[in-house]
C-alpha cells in the first residue's frame, strides 16, 4: 500500500480481503522525532503501530496527509491503512489509541473510507498554522506551542511579506534540499499557495497560517523564519520575490524553531 518501511518484524497489511480505514489524529510532537516510521526512534506512526499491531495482528501499514517534523504538532493529521474486512472495528482503534498514547496522540475519528481512499493523494489542500508570542515575558503555558521573540515585530510589514507566496512558484530558497537517490533526478520544488496571512490575536501573540496544495521539507518553518526577520528590521518584503527567484536556501534565514508550528487540517476532493 505504500513505501514506508515496516519496522516490526510481522508482515505488514491484512493478508485476507481488506477494507481501508481512514484515522484522523492530533497529537503534541514535543517529545516526537517526527511523524514517519523512523528505526531507533520515537514518531507518532512508530507509536501506532507498536499499539495497534497486537490488535490486528499485523503491523499496519499506514499513509500520511503530510509528514511533521521533529517537534511539530497536528490538530487533524490523516492517515489511511488496510485492515482485515471481518475484523474491522473503528470504534475499537479510536478507544485503544486514545486509552494507551492520549492525550499526547488522540484519535479523533476512525471510519471505513472507499476502497482507492489515500491519505496523502486525495488531499487537495494542507494548511497550517504558526504562533509567535512577541512579548517582553515568556508564557509558560504557551511554550511548547509558540515562538518566544522579545524584540518587538512590525506586523504589517510581515504582511507585506504575504502576497509574493501566493500562487506557483519554485520554493527551493525556502526548502531543505531533498536527499536524491543514486540515478534518479531531483525532486521538483513547485509548490501552490493558496492562502498566506498573519493576525494578531491579542496579548502579544501572532499567528501566521498558510495553506496550498502541499509543502516540501521546512518551507513554512522558513518562510515563518524570513517573516520574523521582516519584522525585526532586517530584511525587507520587497527582497521576497528576489529571495524566491534565487532558488537557493542561502539566500533565505534560518527556519523558524518547530515547536511553534501545527498541521492544522487536510482538505479533501
Amino acid at each position: 500500500m505504500s513505501d514506508q518501511p515496516n519496522i516490526f518484524d510481522k508482515p505488514g497489511g491484512p493478508t485476507g480481503p481488506s477494507v481501508r480505514v481512514r484515522l484522523t489524529i492530533g497529537y503534541d510532537g514535543t517529545d516526537f522525532r517526527g511523524l514517519a516510521p523512523n528505526e531507533g526512534v520515537r514518531t507518532v506512526v512508530g507509536e501506532l503501530v507498536r499499539i495497534l499491531s497486537p490488535v490486528f495482528g499485523f503491523a499496519p501499514d499506514f499513509v500520511m496527509a503530510g509528514r511533521t517534523d521533529a517537534g511539530v504538532h497536528a490538530r487533524a493529521q490523516v492517515l489511511s491503512f488496510d485492515v482485515l474486512a471481518d475484523a474491522v472495528d473503528t470504534d475499537l482503534i479510536r478507544r485503544v489509541i486514545n486509552a494507551r498514547l492520549g492525550p499526547e496522540v488522540v484519535a479523533i475519528s476512525a471510519e471505513v473510507a472507499a476502497p482507492e481512499f489515500s491519505a496523502r493523494f486525495d488531499a487537495r489542500q494542507r494548511r497550517y498554522r504558526y504562533q509567535v508570542l512577541n512579548r517582553e515575558t515568556p508564557d509558560p503555558f504557551h511554550a511548547r506551542y509558540s515562538w518566544f521573540v522579545p524584540e518587538p515585530l512590525n506586523l504589517a510589514l510581515m504582511q507585506l511579506g504575504c502576497e509574493p507566496l501566493l500562487g506557483s512558484h519554485d520554493f527551493s530558497s525556502f526548502c531543505r534540499k531533498p536527499k536524491v537517490a543514486v540515478g534518479q533526478g531531483a525532486p521538483s520544488l513547485v509548490r501552490e499557495v493558496t492562502k498566506a496571512g498573519w493576525a494578531d490575536l491579542g496579548n502579544g501573540f501572532l499567528q501566521f497560517e498558510i495553506a496550498g496544495s502541499a509543502f516540501c521539507h521546512q518551507m513554512v518553518r522558513s518562510i515563518v523564519g524570513f517573516h520574523v526577520s521582516i519584522g525585526r528590521g532586517k530584511r525587507t518584503a520587497g527582497e521576497l520575490r528576489g529571495v524566491i527567484a534565487a532558488k537557493d536556501r542561502q539566500a533565505a534565514e534560518q527556519p523558524a524553531p518547530p515547536h511553534g508550528l501545527t498541521l492544522w487540517d487536510v482538505a479533501y476532493r
